[in-house]
Order: C-alpha cells, then structure tokens, then sequence
C-alpha cells in the first residue's frame, strides 16, 4: 500500500502531467495557422518501483514533449521544393526568351519575308531607284532584327547572371541563420530535448534554401550537415561555408565554394541551378542557331551580289558585313550604302535583272545548315517554343508532386483544431480529477489529525 502521503505524490505529479498537457495543447491551438509549425505531444510514461520485492505504482510521469515530424517525408519536401524552383526559373527566362522571337509580324521571320518580295519586285523595273531604296531599307531592317534577337538572348543571359549573384547572397544569409540555430539547439538542454519552435525555424529555412539550391542534408553524430548537389558544404553545425561569386573569362558570373573551387557547373536545383541550366546550356544552343543563321545568310547573299552587276555595270559587292570575331547575330551589319550597288543585272545593263534569280535562290535553297533562311529562323522559334513547353509541363507536375507532399505534411505535423481541443477537456478533466484527489486527501488528513486531537 502507498498509503495518503503517496496518493498525494501521485496527483500532485498528475498535476504537473495535466498542466503540461494543458499548456502543449494551448500552444498548439495559438499556432494552428503558423506556417511551419509542428505541433506538439506531451511524453508521459507510467511511474513505478520496486520497494521490498514488490512493484509500486507511482503514478505519471512527465518525460516532456516532442514535435510530430517525418524526416523522410521533409527530405521529400525540399527535393520537390528544389525541383519546382529550378523549373520556375528556367520558365521566367524562356518565357523572356520567347517574347522576342514569337512575334509573327515583326522578327528576322517577317523581315526576311519583306525584303525577298520587294526584291522581287525589282524584275519589272531593274532601275527603278524607289524600289531599290525600298530594297536597301528591308536590308537595314532585317539587321535591325538580327540585333534585336541577339539582344534579347543576352538580356536574357543579364537577367540570369543578376540572379546568380542574387541567389548566393540569399543562400549565405540563409545559412549563417541555419548555423546559428544549430548552435541554440545543441546548446538548450544539452541538445538532447526536443527543438520545438527552434527547430521549425530550421526546417523553414532549409526549405527556402532548397528552393533556391539544390542541398544534400545527413546527421553526423548529431550535428546536421548541409551540403550543395556536388558536395561542397554549406552548413556543418553551427559553422556555415559561404559561397562566393566571381566574373569569369566568359563574362559570366561563376560561383565559388568556401574554398574558391568553381563549382557552378556542378550545381543543380533550385532557382540557382534553373538560371544555370538556361544561361549555361538552353542560351548558348540558341545563339549559335541564331549566329548561325545570320552568317550563312549574309554569305549566300554576297554570292548572289557577287554574280551580277550594279547599276553603274561594275561586279556587285558584299551586301552584308559580318564581324571577325563573336556574335554574328549582333554585329551583321549592311555593307551597301547607295541603292544602285544592289546587283540585280547579269550582263552590266541597267534593264537587265537576269541575276535576281540568285538572290530569290537564297530564299528557296537549303543553306549549309539544311534549311531555308526562313525554315531555318521558324525551326529556331520553334526550338525556343518547345523548350518553354516542355519545362513548363515539367514545372506543373513538379508542382502538383510537391502540393501532395506538403498535403501529407500538413496532415502529420499540422495542427488540428478538434483534436487540440479534445486535448484541452481530456487534460482539464483530468486536472480537476487529480486536484480532488489532493483535496480529498487533505480532507482525510484534517479529519485524522482531529480524531488524534479528540481522542488525545
């Protein structure tokens, strides 16, 4: 038998119990709408000893409380939440990419359109100054075309290397913060209590961070470490490992690791690793269709000027001039500056236009890339479209994946007002069950004491 003193021990450690069950469950219903938060369960195991080869019960005890979290699910979580950053930022710059090729009414599409039927209109009247203008004039615009999409794919590349630097600065911040919260936690109560609201900080953050990189996350003895794709550090305990970004021989911003290794091929993930991927790989493919197209055309043209005469009866120059060097896109410019060097004759007369034949040629004939001036320009609108579709279908399954896994989140660590409240009248019940008790056991004593006290 335990007798009065240990009932009461057993209620007064019941009320304890009751309160922090009580006080868990208020909490859980303050944070019901905090985004983040895990909600909490009190820890309570069955007291007992041993006294004289007899087992003695001693009531409840309070082993404290603990956050309802699923590591496994939270890897899932920023995995998915990396994905669909990643394919948002690459779906932002192909879309900028695309509205400066999509127009049907302007573009090098249209502008090549142009200028082969004013051409054309040279075989009535070869000597016709107005329509040779008219001819020089869709020339000049047609560069001015060729510019204007070179400028969108390195606008393109800007914007991309402004977000580079943007998101390193935005990881490193997040991860001092990451590392200083590992530091309050592995300091409260010896690391060993349950993380409550500091640990929620943490998982918050780790997923931001996974929205702008991809990131690797182990326990090691305890203290977490978080790494990039490739396996250069971030976070290792309460230490954090800045990237750095530096300006390369390309002109593109690069990212460093804490060490200064270049790691930004290595990188994936995240909205870091989606501007990577356009800038680095979908960019460059684009431009070189777009050089590409630029250079053969300006060099079939010249042909078809180099096989005739102009209006003076002298061999036809270049039309076009290309740069030595770098983008042809960007710097073809036309070479022609008087209307009357277009040369349309084949034999030096001015009413001649046998040789409007080659340049309506360059119109109909495959280039060296296998396509038409004008197959060869839809092919690459075609090529930037089907790259934005195709991450955009990605982004809306990445999507839909990641709202399933943050549902299932939801439904294990969120908080649930009606079971919250269940809590709060079990709790309370029980609190008022065990007070009774103390106050009944009170009642026996004040009643023993007067029984001694009459009989003495």
């Amino acid at each position: 038998m335990i007798g009065l003193n240990g009932t009461l021990s057993i209620a007064a450690e019941a009320l304890g119990a009751d309160t922090a069950g009580l006080e868990v469950a208020n909490n859980n219903i303050a944070n019901a709408n905090t985004p983040g938060y895990s909600r909490q369960i009190v820890s309570l195991s069955s007291a007992a000893s041993v006294q004289n080869g007899t087992t003695v019960d001693e009531g409840v005890s309070y082993e404290g409380f603990s956050s309802v979290r699923d590591a496994v699910l939270s890897l899932a979580v920023n995995d998915a939440t990396s994905s669909q950053g990643s394919l948002t930022a690459q779906s932002t710059l192909l879309t900028q990419v695309n509205a400066a090729f999509s127009s049907t009414t302007s573009g090098v599409g249209a502008s090549l359109s142009t200028l082969f039927s004013d051409l054309s209109g040279l075989s009535t009247d070869p000597s016709d100054s107005s329509a040779r203008q008219t001819v020089l004039q869709d020339a000049n615009q047609l560069v001015s075309q060729f510019h204007q999409a070179a400028s969108g794919l390195s606008s393109a590349a800007s914007a991309a290397n402004q977000q580079v630097s943007a998101c390193v600065s935005e990881i490193n911040g997040l991860t001092r913060q990451i590392a200083d919260l590992n530091g309050q936690l592995a300091s409260s109560a010896d690391g060993s209590q349950d993380g409550g609201s500091l640990q929620d900080q943490r998982d918050a953050l780790t997923t931001r961070l996974a929205q702008l990189v991809g990131v690797a996350s182990i326990q090691t003895q305890g203290s977490p470490t978080l790494t990039a794709a490739n396996g250069s550090p971030l976070v290792i305990g309460s230490t954090s490992y800045p990237l750095q970004v530096t300006t390369g021989s390309d002109g593109n911003v690069h990212v460093q690791d804490a060490e200064g290794n270049d790691i930004t091929g290595a990188l994936s993930g995240g909205t870091l690793g989606g501007v990577i991927t356009v800038r680095d790989s979908t960019l460059p493919g684009i431009s070189a269709q777009l050089n590409s197209l630029a250079s053969q055309f300006a060099t079939a043209m010249n042909n078809a000027q180099a096989s005739g005469y102009d209006l003076n009866g002298t061999a036809g120059s270049a039309m076009f001039s290309l740069p030595a060097a770098g983008s042809a896109a960007s710097g073809i410019s036309v070479a022609l500056t008087n209307a009357s060097a277009i040369a349309i004759s084949s034999d030096g007369s001015t009413d001649s236009s046998g040789n409007l034949q080659a340049f309506l040629s360059v119109q109909s004939d495959a280039l060296p890339n296998g396509a038409t001036p004008a197959e060869g320009y839809a092919n690459l609108v075609g090529d930037i479209g089907s790259a934005g579709s195709q991450v955009s279908n990605q982004l809306t399954a990445a999507t839909a994946s990641l709202q399933q896994l943050t549902t299932q989140q939801d439904s294990e660590s969120g908080v649930s007002i009606d079971e919250e409240t269940t809590n709060l009248i079990r709790y309370q019940q029980a609190y008022a069950a065990a007070a009774k008790v103390i106050s009944t056991v009170n009642d026996l004593y004040t009643t023993l004491m007067n029984i001694n006290l009459g009989g003495g």
